[in-house]
C-alpha cells in the first residue's frame, strides 16, 4: 500500500508517459507495438504492420519510413505517444571488446567508453561525429560497442520532424532483444511479466514484435542495466517535472493547511463563545447582588459626604452657647443687649438699648476691640430715639462672623 502511495506521488511530481510505441522496420515490413501502464501494471496493447520494401540508401529509407509511420499513427490514433525506433544493426559500426565480469557494473560503461574512444581515434573519428552506446552480451564477458554517425541521426530526425512525428528514442538492434521472450501468458522482459495477447503471426512477425517491444521497453526504462542507452539522449531533453501535477500537489497541501487552520480557528471561536456565555450567565446570577452593593455604595458615599460637610461646618462654626457667654462679657455702662439673632448663615444680628448715643458708641467700640472673637467690626444698621418717658435709644447691629 505504501509503494502504491509513493508511486502515485512520484507520478504527480514527475511527468511519466503511460504508453509508448515501439517501431521496427525489417526488410519487408514495419512493425508497430503499443506498450502501456495502468496502475503499475504493464501490458502489451495493439499491434500493427505496414508492408514496404526497405531501400538500401539510408536517406531514402528514412523518408519512406517516416511516411509509412505517419499514415499508421493517424490510422491508429497514436500521434501523441512517445515513439521509440529500433534501428537494424547493419546501420551501426559494431565492435566487440572483452570485459571481465569482475568489473563492477557501474564501471563497465565507463570502461567501454574509453575502449570506444580509442577505437574511434584508430578509425579517424571523434566523439563529436558519432553517438555511441554499449551493451554487455548476455552470458559472455564481452561488451558490444554500437556507434552511429551523427549525420545519420540528423537525417533521421529531419525526416521525422518534417512529418511532425514525436521520435524520442533510438535504440540499436542487439542480441539483448532475446530478453524479450514470448510466454503463454504474454510477453516477458527479464522478471517482468507483460500482460496481453500472444502473437498469432509468422516468425517474421514475431521477430518484428520482439524488436518493437524491445524499443518501447527501453524507452520506458524496463530493460536491465546491460541494455544500450538511448542514442538521442545527447539532445536537450524536456524537463521531467510535471508542473501541472506539482501545482495540484501544492494546491492540495495549501487546501489541507487552510482547512486545518480553519478548524483550529473555529474550535477556538467555539471555546471563546462558550466561555463568554458562561461569563454572561455568571454575571446574570450576580446581578441582584451587584445592584444591592451599588445601592449600599451610594448610601455609604452619601453618608460620607454628609459627615464631611458636618465636620467642615463644625470646624468653622462657633457654638451658640460660647457666643452668648462671650457677649455677656462685653459690658458697657449705659448700654445693653436685648436680642441675639443667629438664624442667618455667618451673620450675627444684635438688638439693644442705650441711654444715649455716647453709650452706643462705647459698646460699638468694645466690639471693635474684641477682634480675637469677632473678626469684623460691627455695622450699625438702625438706631432711633424712643418716645417714652425714658427717652433711650434703640439700636440694631450686624456682624459678619466669618463662618
Amino acid at each position: 500500500m505504501m509503494n502504491n502511495w509513493l508511486e502515485g506521488l512520484r507520478s504527480m511530481l514527475c511527468k511519466k508517459p503511460e504508453a509508448f510505441l515501439g517501431v521496427y522496420g525489417a526488410a519487408d515490413r514495419i512493425t508497430f507495438l503499443e506498450l502501456s501502464c495502468d496502475g503499475g501494471t504493464w501490458a502489451v496493447g495493439r499491434k500493427a504492420e505496414e508492408k514496404w520494401q526497405r531501400p538500401q540508401d539510408f536517406g531514402e529509407m528514412t523518408e519512406l519510413l517516416a511516411e509509412h509511420i505517419t499514415m499508421r499513427l493517424a490510422r491508429e490514433g497514436w500521434e501523441n505517444l512517445p515513439l521509440a525506433l529500433c534501428l537494424p544493426e547493419g546501420e551501426f559500426i559494431c565492435k566487440l571488446f572483452p570485459m571481465s565480469g569482475e568489473i563492477p557494473r557501474e564501471e563497465q560503461r565507463t570502461a567501454a567508453f574509453w575502449e570506444i574512444d580509442n577505437y574511434l581515434q584508430a578509425c579517424g573519428l571523434t566523439l563529436e561525429n558519432v553517438s555511441c552506446t554499449s551493451a554487455r552480451l548476455p552470458g559472455e564477458e564481452t561488451v558490444e560497442a554500437l556507434i552511429l554517425l551523427r549525420e545519420k541521426i540528423r537525417t533521421l530526425e529531419e525526416a521525422f520532424d518534417s512529418k511532425e512525428i514525436r521520435l524520442e528514442g533510438l535504440f540499436p538492434e542487439t542480441p539483448l532483444v532475446a530478453e524479450c521472450r514470448l510466454q503463454e501468458e504474454g510477453w516477458q522482459i527479464g522478471g517482468l511479466q507483460l500482460w496481453g495477447s500472444e502473437s498469432a503471426g509468422d516468425k517474421e512477425s514475431l521477430e518484428g514484435e520482439r524488436r518493437s517491444l524491445y524499443a518501447a521497453a527501453a524507452l520506458a526504462g524496463l530493460g536491465s542495466d546491460s541494455w544500450p542507452e538511448n542514442l538521442l539522449a545527447w539532445k536537450k531533453e524536456e524537463s521531467p517535472w510535471n508542473y501541472e501535477g506539482i501545482g495540484r500537489l501544492v494546491m492540495m497541501v495549501a487546501s489541507v493547511f487552510i482547512a486545518v487552520m480553519l478548524v483550529v480557528d473555529l474550535g477556538e471561536l467555539y471555546l471563546a463563545s462558550r466561555a463568554a456565555e458562561e461569563a454572561r450567565q455568571q454575571m446574570a446570577a450576580l446581578e441582584p447582588a451587584r445592584l444591592v452593593m451599588e445601592a449600599d455604595r451610594k448610601m455609604a458615599s452619601l453618608a460620607e459626604s454628609k459627615e464631611a460637610c458636618l465636620a467642615g461646618l463644625s470646624e468653622k462654626s462657633r457654638p451658640l452657647d460660647s457666643v452668648l457667654i462671650h457677649l455677656g462679657t462685653v459690658t458697657v455702662e449705659g448700654a445693653w443687649l436685648t436680642e441675639v439673632d443667629c438664624t442667618q448663615e455667618s451673620l450675627l444680628l444684635l438688638r439693644g438699648e442705650a441711654v444715649d448715643y455716647s453709650a452706643l458708641g462705647e459698646i460699638m467700640e468694645a466690639f471693635e476691640k474684641d477682634r480675637g472673637f469677632f473678626p469684623s467690626v460691627p455695622l450699625l444698621e438702625d438706631s432711633r430715639q424712643r418716645e417714652d418717658e425714658g427717652g433711650g435709644i434703640e439700636f440694631r447691629l450686624k456682624m459678619d462672623m466669618g463662618i
